[in-house]
């Protein structure tokens, strides 16, 4: 390329270039400027002139429809002869080809994001059906806008009939989209996992996840002492009791045929205070020896006393009482499928979007929650009619504090992985659909993150996590990567199959926004004092345990 379009082009602008019957539409990759007569020119320009070398990434090839409408198709389905000419498509030229872009995604499918930058009167237009059902990651620095982004699809789902999704809120930034605002309806409905101040409540918006649902392993990783030398005795004394309780629960309710498929697994209730009972017997039995009669220990004498005090101290410990202390109603056979519905429901009418807050979650076992929560909506989907299955996508926000990347995962954190694993090498099957957000993509899980095919980007300034984007991309587009540390708040980079173009967008920016917004320091430091009263409410709220959610009195 030569002569004044030098000055005019960049990396990410488009070019067209003559290629079988139309054109290769291309996105200029790298750009490197040099003097003609250096000696590598073969295009014949005069010595001194300027010329500049273009890598351009092939994006799709621009055709003649029957009928003389024209069409962006995927692929090249021809390439440049040498000498042909390379054309920056510019002003109308460009308008006209975003325009064609969005109408390629049928009315039903699409997704608004904002607009391209190259061309800011066009819309950038995702196909919404690619990028659920093909799992998208959302990655981006600290403050660049994640979460903002996350708010506008939700906002822009919750105008279909039946919008199913699921957010994983773990610091309670999504809140005001469950709230009516600005004479808008909520865009979700809120979902709260009980916290200390909500143990008894059976409130809609109150979640308990009953100890009875968590697997046998996820509960052990909560009660056992992995260390304690009569750690396996341990484990075998309570799988055994768990399976005995739950076969006796199938029968009292009249469920027998149950009985021959179920394990120490299934979700099945069972009474807490059994299980403890049973496990201080086998602790204290002593057995009669004969002739004598004299009491010898039985075989699990004194080997429990521990496990049975650390289940006892987790049953006092109101943090977790959502776990190990729920209402009585949870441990009705019936409660489980009322669980389920809230979770999956996505009825005409009602919000399809859920919130889940899990800020008075305990920060140590918040992947045991997520996991089962996860594991809960999978199962559920894969057993139900394939053809009454409504799609879900799972919104892990933060997702590298319960998804990370370790060679040898903790106990706590493996159960989320093994959910979310599966989810995201077989939902796709059963209509379970993932949308990752992350701050460092460096410390998500490699498998999670390798099994999504659509990427948004947003500014990136660590080399490493620069790097895992670049890996995690086809090499066709990586190049794009080089923009990410100069994308600005709210821009992003949309790789994959659900948008057509892949270069820089705007978000718009959501109706209802989340409370995420970065703190202004220097301003307030000018402006606001701080409060005395406020300081002593915090401390009020910490020892009740309420979090800002009711006033507290000091």
């Amino acid at each position: 390329m030569s002569g004044d379009l030098v000055a005019g082009i960049a990396v990410s602008d488009l070019v067209a270039m003559p290629a079988g019957g139309g054109f290769l539409v291309g996105l200029v990759d790298t750009i490197s400027a040099r003097a003609a007569g250096d000696g590598r020119s073969a295009t014949g320009a005069p010595a001194g002139a300027v010329t500049a070398d273009l890598r351009v990434m092939p994006i799709g090839s621009f055709v003649a429809e029957p009928g003389g409408a024209a069409a962006l198709r995927r692929g090249a389905s021809a390439y440049p002869r040498i000498g042909a000419g390379c054309h920056l498509i510019d002003g109308a030229l460009l308008s006209a080809l975003m325009s064609i872009v969005a109408d390629v995604v049928g009315a039903g499918e699409r997704l608004v994001l904002g607009h391209y930058l190259s061309e800011g009167e066009a819309p950038a237009v995702a196909d919404g059906n690619y990028l659920f059902q093909r799992h998208v990651a959302l990655l981006g620095s600290t403050g660049v806008g994640k979460s903002w982004a996350v708010a506008l699809m939700l906002e822009r789902a919750s105008a279909l009939a039946h919008a199913n999704l699921i957010v994983f809120d773990l610091h309670g930034e999504y809140g005001p989209l469950t709230q009516p605002a600005n004479g808008r309806a909520p865009v979700a409905r809120g979902l709260q996992v009980a916290g200390p101040a909500d143990l008894g409540r059976s409130d809609d918006h109150i979640l308990y996840l009953p100890y009875w649902l968590l697997e046998r392993d996820e509960l052990l990783a909560l009660t056992l002492n992995p260390s304690d030398p009569n750690a396996s005795d341990q484990v075998v004394r309570f799988t055994q009791h768990v399976q005995t309780l739950k076969g006796v629960y199938l029968v009292q309710v009249g469920r027998e045929d149950t009985v021959p498929m179920f394990t120490a697994d299934s979700p099945i209730p069972y009474s807490l205070g059994h299980l403890a009972q049973m496990l201080r017997r086998d602790d204290t039995e002593q057995i009669p020896q004969p002739p004598s009669h004299r009491l010898e220990p039985g075989p699990h004498y004194g080997r429990l006393t521990g496990f049975i005090s650390r289940i006892a101290a987790r049953i006092d410990d109101p943090r977790y009482g959502f776990i190990f202390t729920p209402p009585d109603h949870t441990l009705a056979y019936e409660w489980l499928a009322d669980m389920a519905r809230i979770l999956l429901g996505a009825e005409q009418g009602k919000p399809g979007i859920k919130i889940i807050d899990l800020s008075e979650v305990p920060s140590s076992i918040v992947p045991i929650v997520v996991g089962v929560l996860a594991r809960l909506v999978y199962n559920v989907q894969f057993w139900m009619d394939p053809d009454q299955r409504t799609p879900v996508c799972l919104v892990c926000d933060e997702a590298h504090l319960y998804l990370p990347q370790a060679d040898n995962p903790g106990r706590l954190q493996s159960a989320a992985l093994r959910a979310f694993e599966s989810i995201a090498k077989e939902g796709r099957k059963y209509g379970v659909g993932l949308l990752v957000v992350s701050q460092r993509p460096t410390d998500v899980n490699r498998t999670i993150l390798s099994q999504c095919n659509n990427f948004i980007v947003m500014r990136m300034t660590n080399d490493s996590d620069q790097a895992m984007i670049k890996h995690l991309v086809p090499e066709s587009v990586s190049g794009v990567t080089d923009l990410l540390p100069v994308l600005d708040v709210g821009e992003a980079v949309v790789i994959g199959d659900a948008l057509r173009l892949p270069t820089r967008i705007l978000f718009d920016a959501p109706a209802i926004r989340p409370a995420s917004t970065t703190k202004p320091y220097w301003s307030l430091w000018a402006t606001q004092p701080s409060s005395p009263e406020a300081i002593v409410a915090g401390v009020e709220a910490m020892r009740n345990q309420l979090r800002g959610r009711r006033a507290v009195q000091p």
